[in-house]
């Protein structure tokens, strides 16, 4: 019982230290538009869904806060029960993995990238169990999981396509599928379908509304260049509003983060914004091809610019920022009572912070070295026994991570919650493998 018991205290614990939530600027909009049933697409439709219908039956955000700590135990417990009596060493890694300070501290944030992490990692240990017990139940509940994980983010796609390409060949075996190509067949059918589900749902929710989302990426691009050119590479309807100032520009802009230069200070909020946001069709079409314009003729500077942002985001540079959603940022609606639980692991999260958070807990490239390095190991092995496991984890974090050379409008940690969840379960089944596999020839002799 000693797994499903420590599952059980990190829910608890979980719960009891920051109900109903730690919250965000995004948070409370995605809420709002739950409420409104007004949705659009920048903080995930589905999200705003889900908060909608959750606070029909108990106002604010303490049911999500419960659904996300539920569901990401249930999936620990679910992994512990399919390994601990094979090596409970192996199990007891596993349920204790998540109380380090870069996975428990994202757990209680009510963001859109714990809510993918949470999902696709209750998807893959769904599969995982089916995998390791036979059981089709477990299989055919997880594109649940795997739906909520894909529609949660605009660019989980990278994320999603080996979970989906690997669920083929777990299904092809549980049903006895036979076929060379069939499993790989299947798994791609499966992807496909999924991503046309999240599309044509995402369009329903939103009613075809959008944001623009993307548009903060190409703004945060754009203003590098300005900067490093010494010129306004902005489009018309940016550089005519009054007010607009490269010398604002210069101030405002940090590789850390798009939001000084498109958001309201809070400490001067009648300034405005150095860089309109818009959601005008014919507006982004300017922007899209002012960007193209200014990338192409300034390629260095752009790779420049991305090189910084990506380093920063895995902490190969300065370090990642917002480690954690500060519990100061929810407002009175929705305080967090102050309580022993919370206040010993606000400390424990606040260790973590500079010098000591210089270590490997908050810094991405050394997990993505180690999914590297199993990744390899798997292929080497064919992806015998538990290393196809290894090498999808591995995989769908280093595609999710890469994929953020292009996309990230800042060098938050949230961004790779879901990798430090996959890297971190890769390494301690790899690790495991690893030593299992001497023993066998041990075994042997």
């Amino acid at each position: 019982m000693i797994g499903y018991l420590i599952c059980f205290f990190g829910f608890g614990l979980t719960v009891w230290a920051f109900y109903p939530g730690m919250l965000s600027s995004d948070s409370i909009a995605s809420l709002g538009e739950g409420r409104s049933g007004i949705i659009y697409d920048q903080n995930s439709p589905v999200m705003s869904f889900l908060l909608g219908t959750l606070d029909r039956i108990i106002s604010g955000t303490g049911l999500m806060l419960i659904l996300q700590a539920s569901v990401f135990w249930t999936a620990i417990a679910l992994l512990w029960r399919a390994v601990y009596k094979r090596s409970f060493v192996a199990g007891l890694a596993i349920v204790l993995f998540p109380f380090l300070p870069q996975i428990l501290s994202q757990i209680p944030a009510i963001w859109k990238d714990v809510g993918m992490a949470i999902a696709l990692l209750m998807s893959v240990a769904l599969v995982f169990f089916a995998k390791k017990t036979g059981s089709r139940a477990a299989l055919l509940l997880s594109p649940i999981f795997l739906f909520y994980g894909f529609a949660a983010r605009l660019n989980s796609l990278p994320a999603v396509l080996p979970i989906a390409i690997w669920s083929g060949f777990v299904a092809a075996a549980l049903f006895q599928v036979r076929g060379g190509y069939t499993p790989a067949a299947i798994g791609v059918a499966y992807f496909v379908v999924m991503f046309g589900v999240v599309q044509v749902f995402n369009i329903a929710i939103t009613e075809g509304r959008t944001s623009y989302p993307f548009q903060f990426v190409l703004l945060h691009d754009l203003a590098a260049i300005s900067v490093s050119s010494n010129a306004a590479q902005f489009p018309d309807y940016i550089t005519s509003r009054e007010g607009f100032s490269m010398d604002t520009v210069k101030a405002k802009y940090t590789t850390a983060s798009i939001g000084g230069l498109v958001y309201v200070d809070p400490d001067h909020p009648n300034v405005v914004p150095a860089l309109a946001v818009t959601e005008d069709a014919a507006q982004m079409r300017e922007l899209r091809s002012t960007w193209w314009n200014a990338v192409t003729s300034h390629p260095m500077m752009y790779l420049a610019h991305r090189l910084k942002v990506f380093a920063q985001l895995i902490g190969l540079s300065r370090s990642v920022t917002n480690q954690y959603c500060d519990t100061s940022y929810n407002p009175p609606e929705f305080s967090i009572v102050e309580n022993p639980a919370g206040n010993f692991l606000t400390n424990y999260f606040g260790l973590f912070r500079r010098p000591l958070m210089q270590t490997f807990f908050f810094r991405g490239f050394l997990w993505l070295l180690a999914c590297a390095y199993f990744g390899y190991v798997a292929l080497k092995s064919r992806l015998r026994r538990d290393w196809d496991f290894v090498f999808v984890l591995a995989a769908s974090a280093l595609l999710y991570t890469a994929a953020y050379f292009v996309t990230a409008p800042a060098a938050d940690f949230r961004y790779i919650f879901w990798p430090a969840i996959a890297s971190g379960i890769a390494i301690i089944f790899g690790v495991f493998l690893l030593r299992e596999e001497k023993a066998i020839p041990a075994a042997e002799a």
